[in-house]
């Protein structure tokens, strides 16, 4: 009940800050594959709903700070929290329940089209009992205008 609750007051604030922009990728991390749907990315604060696959699928919820702005690259700093389950990868198993992930990220935006960028990003995963690590990847991003 309790991250119902958190997801829902989430998704409220996600659709007020999105304004009309809505992102779309795919991160390929070392734990996992995350579909992410988000506020656009270009904006000073923006946020993501992470939906990850694999043997068992999760959500994480983050939002994020861009620190560095420009028209080809945006840097930034997050946190999120991971609901339903995440991956303990010392024991290489899936677990129910909630974790803490701080995303440090860039999007590169090279092509003519500043609606798709390559994504960069590593990010300190905290849980209670089973530990923690460093996740990293790279995926894609477009942003819908």
């Amino acid at each position: 009940m309790k991250k119902l609750f958190f997801l829902s007051i989430f998704l409220m604030g996600l659709i007020h800050v999105a304004q009309a922009q809505v992102s779309a990728g795919i991160n390929f991390q070392n734990t996992r594959t995350f579909i992410t749907i988000g506020t656009d990315p270009d904006k000073e604060f923006f946020g993501e709903a992470r939906l990850g696959l694999g043997r068992s699928i999760g959500l994480e919820l983050v939002g994020a700070y861009n620190f560095v702005r420009k028209s080809d690259v945006n840097a930034y700093v997050g946190v999120g929290i991971g609901l339903f389950d995440h991956y303990y990868n010392r024991r290489d198993r899936y677990y129910n329940g909630t974790y803490l992930v701080i995303p440090v990220g860039v999007l590169i935006k090279p092509l003519d089209n500043k609606n798709f960028g390559f994504l960069i990003e590593a990010a300190p995963v905290f849980y209670d009992e089973y530990g923690s690590y460093l996740r990293g990847g790279v995926g894609v991003k477009y942003t819908f205008r």
